[in-house]
């Protein structure tokens, strides 16, 4: 799935959302945007998110919120077991009047006595449930259990922006994602501040401000992680050599590879793949 930008969720037809239990992954989703809420549930192991410039580190029953068109990006540390549940923003609007003036909150934390933080939880579980028994009519509870956990969403953990908050924010978003993009069409090339700049018509200084900003990381450290994102993605689908794929995926310092790798992966790239 291209997760570098916009991402594209492919809804299911039956339920008009994605909903799935992820186990063992370790797959490092830098920084992008969609136009759906997500929802990641933690079930085992940890993971560390970041929604425009905030970070979360996510532990056993946190729940953490992404709305729809928030920049954001998920790193497991090694492997981590969650549910993952993406609602469409049209499923959003037909229940939801001025959905798009909404924020939900974005994190939720297991150790809380917050009775809403408990529900949306047993929401969670029983999605899970439903999901894997899948009994005779469990399409009709599964949506309803949805709607549940959206109303307790809504009536509990949402507040209203202003239009000129959601104009604001929407200007951030594109001038942001103009840059997202041509990482993620140029990644493989040499990129400098500069040439990230000049997309803006601002300076290299003002660029690295402006970036930090609205992503909480630097430009040099997403351009780092889109490349080590792929070049994980081809070490696990492809027979290429280490030395090859850096230089299919423009990572020229050998050091700083293994370094960054083991720091995302808890291992080397060989010991890695050797695992297979």
């Amino acid at each position: 799935m291209d997760s570098y930008t916009h991402e594209i969720i492919n809804d299911d037809t039956r339920l008009q959302l994605y909903f799935v239990p992820i186990t063992g992954s370790n797959f490092y989703s830098p920084l992008h945007w969609h136009g759906h809420l997500e929802i990641i549930f933690m079930q085992a192991g940890f993971m560390d998110a970041f929604i425009n410039d905030q970070k979360y580190t996510l532990k056993k029953d946190d729940m953490l919120v992404v709305n729809p068109r928030e920049l954001h990006a998920t790193r497991p540390w090694g492997d981590a077991d969650y549910l993952l549940l993406q609602i469409p923003f049209d499923y959003l609007s037909r229940v939801i009047s001025n959905v798009s003036l909404l924020q939900f909150q974005a994190y939720f934390p297991s150790v809380t006595t917050n009775s809403g933080h408990r529900q949306l939880a047993m929401c969670l579980f029983e999605l899970a449930r439903t999901y894997k028994e899948k009994e005779d009519g469990y399409l009709l509870h599964f949506s309803s259990v949805a709607y549940e956990f959206l109303y307790i969403l809504y009536r509990d953990f949402s507040r209203q922006i202003s239009p000129q908050a959601k104009e604001k924010d929407n200007r951030n978003l594109e001038k942001m994602d103009e840059v997202i993009r041509y990482v993620k069409n140029n990644y493989k090339n040499n990129i400098s501040l500069k040439d990230a700049a000049s997309l803006l018509n601002i300076s290299p200084e003002y660029f690295c401000r402006l970036f930090k900003k609205h992503t909480g990381q630097t430009f040099l450290a997403y351009l780092n992680a889109v490349r080590m994102s792929r070049f994980y993605q081809d070490l696990m689908a492809t027979d290429y050599s280490v030395t090859d794929l850096m230089e299919r995926h423009g990572i020229t310092n050998y050091k700083v590879l293994i370094r960054d790798f083991k720091q995302t992966y808890g291992t080397t790239p060989n010991k890695l793949r050797n695992r297979l």
